[in-house]
């Protein structure tokens, strides 16, 4: 197996963790959302870069900077709020299934943009993808919400970018994943704080002891695997590295959240949501 695969996976496994912990930490926390996933973050962001001291590689030019800054206002920075929302609204196992569908929006933006190519395999895992997708936005239950639905769509869009946008810097560029992670993760946490004083105000400092510490392990989560999936985007095609990783992502929390929140977390219809975007991310990997 590639390096590039087994980043990914791991990188995938982390974040189904990380999702399995938010959704934990936000019932025991009752804190918003916005300020969970700020929390998380900043201490993803201070976890990445001990990291990237420690593994000596060289800081990053100042003609870097500026690349991975953007990447970390689009994701985490502008989408994190609303990932968390989503694992809130309509749980962890629907939110990573309806984020599942992100690596078609990537690949597509890689045909489009990056000159990646295009094969009928790839509007066929298209096709099961919007189909699995579909069957989670068309689910019925009491306690399903389908503002999450949007959030978690919204969510999925964004990873897309960054990850065609995390590829395009990665070409030719020498900077190590550790350091592009922190780059993107400190811009992040500076976005989100952004957003949580315009909402919160003077408050933010309630919201933000609630939140504490029961969103640590998640930004240390975070902290791990985004660097990561850098530095298998830096050595794979996006069409191979986002199936994979989101791959990995989606058994790993059907297993983690069924066992930790119960059986409506693993439904007969998220099972069978899941096979169809995983088969979807399988055909679009081998073209």
């Amino acid at each position: 197996m590639e390096t590039a695969s087994v980043l990914a996976i791991i990188s995938g496994i982390c974040w189904a963790t990380n999702i399995t912990i938010v959704k934990w930490a936000l019932t025991r926390s009752r804190a918003s959302a916005l300020v969970g996933a700020a929390v998380g973050v900043t201490i993803a962001a201070l976890v990445s870069l001990a990291l990237a001291f420690l593994s000596g590689s060289p800081l990053p030019s100042s003609d870097v900077l500026w690349k991975f800054a953007i990447v970390g206002v689009i994701a985490p920075g502008s989408s994190q709020g609303l990932f968390v929302s989503s694992i809130g609204a309509i749980g962890p196992s629907r939110t990573s299934i309806l984020i599942g569908t992100s690596p078609v929006i990537s690949v597509l933006l890689a045909v489009i943009f990056l000159d990646e190519s295009w094969k009928t395999t790839i509007m066929l895992g298209t096709l099961l993808t919007v189909i699995g997708g579909g069957m989670i936005s068309w689910e019925r239950g009491t306690r399903f919400r389908h503002l999450g639905i949007l959030f978690a769509l919204a969510t999925s869009l964004t990873f897309a970018i960054r990850d065609v946008v995390a590829r395009h810097f990665n070409l030719g560029t020498s900077t190590s994943a550790w350091w592009s992670g922190a780059i993107v993760l400190i811009t992040a946490a500076i976005t989100l704080w952004v957003f949580v004083s315009l909402k919160f105000g003077g408050s933010w400092r309630v919201q933000m002891r609630k939140a504490l510490p029961e969103f640590v392990p998640s930004g240390i989560m975070i902290g791990i695997a985004l660097p990561l999936l850098l530095e298998a985007l830096n050595k794979g095609a996006v069409k191979i590295v986002a199936p994979t990783a989101l791959a990995a992502q989606n058994i790993a929390i059907v297993a983690l959240s069924g066992w930790f929140f119960g059986k409506q977390e693993r439904t007969k219809q998220v099972l069978i949501a899941m096979s169809l975007i995983l088969l979807g991310g399988i055909l679009v990997t081998i073209s």
